[in-house]
């Protein structure tokens, strides 16, 4: 009996520190954007929403008019722009389940703002 308490009491720490070494289930992401310059920037599986919204605005250039939008945990997001030059405000963003998903929604949502065809310029998944 006085050897099976030391072994449960240890396997209890053996799984708390397994859990305490885990990496975090949740990660976060963000796309930047400025409408006025076409500039973009991204940030994937950060450990939270504001770190990651501060990525992505430091690579947007660090712009008063980038503007951050948050991809939530286990989501993909996408970023497609219009390809054409004098049109480069067109744009359009998304999240879904799957990275084409997100890709084909960005697209579509830019295609709404613009006579002219869109293209991904950005997309990932959060881990």
């Amino acid at each position: 009996m006085r050897l099976r308490t030391p072994l449960i009491a240890g396997a209890a720490l053996l799984v708390i520190a397994l859990a305490g070494a885990s990496p975090a289930l949740a990660s976060f992401g963000a796309i930047a954007y400025d409408q006025t310059t076409g500039k973009f920037g991204v940030a994937w599986s950060e450990p939270t929403q504001q770190v990651a919204n501060e990525k992505a605005l430091r690579d947007c250039g660090g712009s008063k008019n980038c503007h951050a939008f948050p991809i939530p945990p286990g989501q993909c997001g996408a970023l497609a722009v219009s390809s054409e030059i004098k049109e480069s405000s067109a744009w359009g963003g998304a999240y879904r389940d799957a990275k084409a998903e997100a890709e084909a929604a960005a697209t579509t949502d830019c295609k709404k703002h613009t006579a002219g065809q869109c293209k991904v310029v950005a997309s990932e998944c959060n881990r």
